[in-house]
């Protein structure tokens, strides 16, 4: 289950003082979404990191993904 501490660090930072009027079920669920929601984020970033590399000349594309860590 999410706790108030997970929850925090999912968002990096304080919570809002309505998070303690939520069941345990909610924060759970809460949790599971925030969760989803940077897997989906992540991956996006990837799809547009790559989507812009199509812009490097192709000689380059190797080099380029290296600089940035993929």
């Amino acid at each position: 289950m999410a706790t108030k501490h997970s929850l925090a660090g999912q968002l990096g930072g304080a919570l809002p003082a309505g998070i303690d009027a939520l069941s345990e079920e909610e924060k759970a669920l809460l949790g599971e979404v925030f969760g989803e929601a940077r897997q989906r984020q992540s991956a996006e970033l990837v799809r547009a990191v790559e989507d812009g590399l199509k812009y490097v000349p192709a000689l380059l594309r190797g080099a380029v993904r290296r600089a940035v860590g993929l």
